[in-house]
């Protein structure tokens, strides 16, 4: 009785998450706002484990944190005063939306399809794998592969990075394609060559997340391209269809992810598949939450049911890595970052324990509320740029990277991964060249008409 007690006030935690989120769209008028987004994320988040899986205990005092912590996040946005800057952006006008159509975005979009491909066979092959494999028994070879990484036998070379670059880079600009265009068929093309790149990385290479993340980097394109237009309605129930039915079509390809990464080849066993996918299903997609319980139990001296490492003051180590690495980085994280499993029963397994984790490590309980202050206080920063002006490079490569950023924290900070500044960077100086291209195609043709 106490756990449902306790797995009850944890529901209604997560449902005044999502009161905050409605409270500021109410404010600003829109849920395409970071706080509301954010929000809106952290319900999702908390509500689906919460209630599929009713019957695993959980701590509600860890999804309290998550709301004090998201709510310090939603608090950097008051100094700012959004009703001018939705009423500056409502004055963006078509011209403004055409700018992200142009034939240098597009020649951009097919080069990173192809150089997507290209560089993730090459790693591949780089690997000890031939073509025959790759191409005709991808199950196999992405069950190797997996196995490789978590024994951290695979290096980060240049061949990688452009690979794991050029798959997320593609969506992007499918992203801003996909919205600019009413075609059914040319929707349909440019979603196909979004995914596909990602689609390939995650059937070769059992690497979930790089499906996950590229669904992130598109969504935000569309979300930036919506603000442009000023049409800020979120979502309908056109949408949502849609969105299911996609996830619908990519859950053969995930679940056969799910089992070549447990080696497992006995496709005549039905029983043992379905127990291998519920298992993996649960533990990917609900482990993180009910992990980060037990963690913030551990940490707030109550009864864990793992015993984890005392790692505290590494002072930005866990969020922030690769910068760290950069400059004088002594710390190697295992397979996963944490080494501590958290497991229940038969039905979830993980070392994920979201982005707070981390945090606490880094910055202790009080010291990650400041953290989101500091770091909300900084994206709604460059929001605010992006609705008040009009071709404001950074401010827009920043949103998408922000958009991703909010659907990492789930699992871990995706500022610990090398790709996330290099696609910050890469984009501001992409959508800075697109925007001379473009000034400069339109003065060229107001010249010859001129003649």
């Amino acid at each position: 009785m106490i756990e449902v007690i306790m797995k009850l006030f944890a529901i209604s935690f997560s449902f005044l998450i999502l009161a905050q989120a409605y409270l500021i769209k109410r404010y600003v008028g829109t849920y395409i706002f970071p706080a509301s987004l954010f929000s809106l994320a952290w319900f999702l988040f908390t509500i689906i484990p919460l209630v599929t899986l009713f019957f695993v205990p959980i701590n509600p005092l860890s999804i309290l944190y998550i709301l004090i912590c998201v709510s310090a996040f939603s608090l950097s946005s008051l100094p700012f005063n959004w009703v001018l800057a939705y009423k500056t952006n409502a004055k963006k006008n078509i011209h403004d939306l055409h700018i992200f159509n142009s034939k240098f975005l597009k020649f951009l979009f097919y080069i990173f399809f192809l150089s997507s491909i290209i560089f993730s066979t090459v790693r591949i092959r780089s690997c000890g794998f031939d073509l025959y494999s790759i191409l005709f028994n991808p199950i196999e070879t992405s069950g190797r592969f997996a196995a490789l990484r978590g024994h951290g036998q695979l290096e980060n070379n240049i061949v990688g990075v452009i690979a794991i670059f050029s798959t997320y880079a593609t969506p992007i600009l499918g992203g801003l394609f996909f919205f600019n265009h009413h075609n059914a068929m040319k929707r349909f093309v440019i979603l196909l060559i979004s995914f596909v790149p990602g689609i390939y990385f995650m059937i070769t290479q059992s690497s979930k997340l790089v499906v996950f993340f590229a669904i992130g980097f598109f969504c935000a394109a569309v979300l930036l391209m919506k603000i442009y237009s000023n049409k800020l309605i979120l979502f309908n129930w056109h949408f949502i269809v849609k969105f299911v039915g996609f996830i619908l079509i990519l859950l053969p390809l995930i679940s056969v992810s799910f089992l070549s990464r447990d080696g497992f080849s006995d496709f005549n066993d039905l029983e043992r598949i379905i127990d291998i996918l519920l298992s993996s299903f649960c533990s990917y997609s609900f482990g993180q939450l009910y992990a980060f319980s037990d963690f913030f139990s551990s940490y707030l001296g109550i009864i864990s049911e793992t015993n984890y490492i005392s790692d505290f003051n590494t002072y930005g180590y866990y969020t922030f890595t690769s910068i760290f690495d950069f400059f004088y980085g002594d710390k190697i994280f295992p397979p996963g970052i944490f080494e501590e499993y958290y497991s229940y029963s038969n039905i979830l397994t993980t070392n994920i324990y979201t982005i707070y984790r981390g945090l606490i490590y880094d910055f202790g309980g009080i010291g990650t509320v400041i953290f989101m202050f500091v770091i909300g206080s900084i994206i709604h920063f460059f929001f605010y740029l992006l609705l008040a002006s009009k071709n404001s490079s950074i401010a827009c490569a920043f949103f998408i990277v922000t958009i991703v950023f909010f659907q990492g924290t789930y699992l871990y900070s995706v500022f610990m991964a090398r790709y996330m500044y290099l696609i910050l960077i890469s984009f501001i100086i992409i959508f800075w060249i697109n925007n001379k291209y473009f000034f400069w195609l339109n003065s060229q043709n107001h010249r010859k008409f001129h003649k």
